[in-house]
């Protein structure tokens, strides 16, 4: 015998209506209803997989743009590492210096603000010592070597004549100043200001000179000193 449920519905009207359904059926009804629930938390679960693909998918693209972007800026990096490498061949130069504006460093002598002169201007041997002839140091150097400022101070005069050739004055702090002479090219301008160890020009023989070297003198309240004596 087959068994059934009364659904009885009533209207706000008075009315009564009712329905007579099986087991089964009602049964049946439960199933499609469980299965419509299923597809529609399926459908929601793709729809936020998909989402989550795209998103994948557009930082993907954005990584592959900013890859692209780094490579142009090590081609460009590569390519001004190529220029400086020529330039300075061609300059005759085959090491670049710790100071050089070319070279990044953390070194502390590069930012060291030392105002009487120190040391040598360049790394060679000394030729000619100071005498009361000879008021200054000569150090033999190869041509285009780098000549550096000894101490921080201001670029007084750039001249060229036939006993210095090309040479340059820095005023220095405390009534100092220097002279770096027979130089092949000058990298600095009247008036600027310098560090120590700045490059301000590059060796060579222009001038009195029978070869490649650097004259160095240090005047102290318009007086000559031997450069040796600040070592």
């Amino acid at each position: 015998m087959r068994k059934f449920y009364e659904i009885i519905i009533l209207s706000d009207r008075g009315t009564i209506k009712k329905f007579k359904i099986t087991r089964l059926s009602l049964n049946l009804m439960k199933f499609l209803l469980i299965l419509v629930v299923l597809v529609l938390i399926i459908n929601f679960v793709v729809f936020l997989l998909n989402l989550n693909t795209l998103k994948i998918l557009k930082e993907n693209m954005e990584l592959k743009s900013k890859l692209a972007e780094l490579k142009k800026v090590e081609n460009e990096i590569n390519e001004f590492r190529k220029v400086k490498k020529s330039l300075y061949l061609a300059l005759g130069i085959d090491k670049i210096p710790k100071d050089s504006i070319l070279y990044q460093s953390n070194n502390p002598d590069l930012i060291e603000q030392i105002d009487t002169p120190i040391g040598l201007p360049a790394s060679g041997i000394i030729t000619q010592e100071h005498t009361n002839e000879h008021i200054g140091v000569d150090i033999a150097l190869n041509k285009n070597s780098f000549v550096y400022s000894t101490a921080i101070g201001k670029v007084e005069k750039i001249d060229t004549n036939e006993q210095f050739g090309i040479h340059i004055w820095i005023l220095h702090n405390k009534n100092y100043k220097t002279l770096y002479a027979h130089l092949s090219k000058v990298m600095v301008n009247i008036g600027d200001s310098v560090k120590r160890g700045q490059v301000i020009g590059f060796s060579g023989s222009s001038g009195h000179s029978t070869g490649p070297h650097l004259h160095y003198e240090v005047w102290k309240e318009n007086k000559p000193i031997d450069p040796l004596i600040l070592n």
